[in-house]
Order: structure tokens, then C-alpha cells, then sequence
């Protein structure tokens, strides 16, 4: 089974606010970077996904801010499968300084598997490679 690395991003300048901490819009983008990656690192990232006639939107996101993060700080982001049933997924973010270890911001996001005509999509069924990456990366710890 293939590990899943975390994903490493060093906050711009643009992403902070007067106070000089990220904005937290920007945790949000850190998501879909993370998910994103990893999904290229699985070997199906979106854009192979959308050649196949598979789109994936967010249905719902939600973050929890822990602790500041500042401009020129590294931070690692943690992505994990909670569940998929082939036509539902849900992914568990933790963004943490890469130095310390502290935890910034926790979150999660939903998402579905639609064809291009927006119709709801079995990837188990229509899509099996697909679907057997994230039932690996729900395997994963």
C-alpha cells in the first residue's frame, strides 16, 4: 500500500493579513493544494479524472483554526480518506508547522463523482481503477 505524503507549502506574503497571519481563506486553497497532490501522488489526480468524464465537486468544507500562522512559516498538510462508498467522499485535513509539529487548522471537505452531464457517477461500476485508489487510501493511517 502506498504511503500518503503530506504536502509542504510555505505561506507567500500575499496570503497574510495586516495583523501579518494567514487569512483564513487561505486554509481553504491549502486544502485543494493537499488534495490536489495527493491525488497525483495516488495516480489519478483530477486532470486524468476529468479525461475519463469525471468531475468531483466540493459539496461542503469546513476548517477550525487552532493556532497563527505567519508569513515564511512552512506548514505540512495531512490528508486522510473518513469515508467513501464509490460515489461519496469525505477527506480529513491537518495543516501543521513543519518545525514544531503544532497544529494550525483542522478541516474536512465532502465531495461526489458526477459524469460531465452532472449525473451522479458509481466509479466502483463505471471507474474501477479509480475507485480502488481510494479504497487503498482509505486503508491508509
Amino acid at each position: 500500500m502506498q504511503e500518503i505524503k503530506p504536502y509542504e507549502h510555505r505561506v507567500q506574503y500575499y496570503e497574510t493579513d495586516q495583523m501579518g497571519i494567514v487569512h483564513h481563506s487561505n486554509y481553504i486553497r491549502w486544502f485543494e493544494e493537499a488534495r490536489t497532490f495527493i491525488l497525483e501522488e495516488m495516480g489519478f489526480g483530477y486532470k486524468k479524472m476529468e479525461e475519463c468524464g469525471v468531475i468531483s465537486p466540493v459539496m461542503a468544507v469546513s476548517a477550525e483554526y487552532k493556532t497563527m500562522t505567519h508569513y515564511a512559516d512552512v506548514v505540512l498538510i495531512h490528508v486522510k480518506v473518513v469515508s467513501y462508498n464509490g460515489i461519496r467522499l469525505q477527506l480529513a485535513y491537518t495543516i501543521e508547522d513543519r518545525e514544531t509539529h503544532e497544529v494550525r487548522c483542522t478541516g474536512e471537505t465532502r465531495h461526489c463523482f458526477l459524469s460531465r452531464e452532472g449525473r451522479p457517477l458509481s466509479l466502483k461500476r463505471s471507474f474501477p481503477e479509480i475507485h480502488g485508489i481510494f479504497e487503498a487510501m482509505m486503508d491508509v493511517e
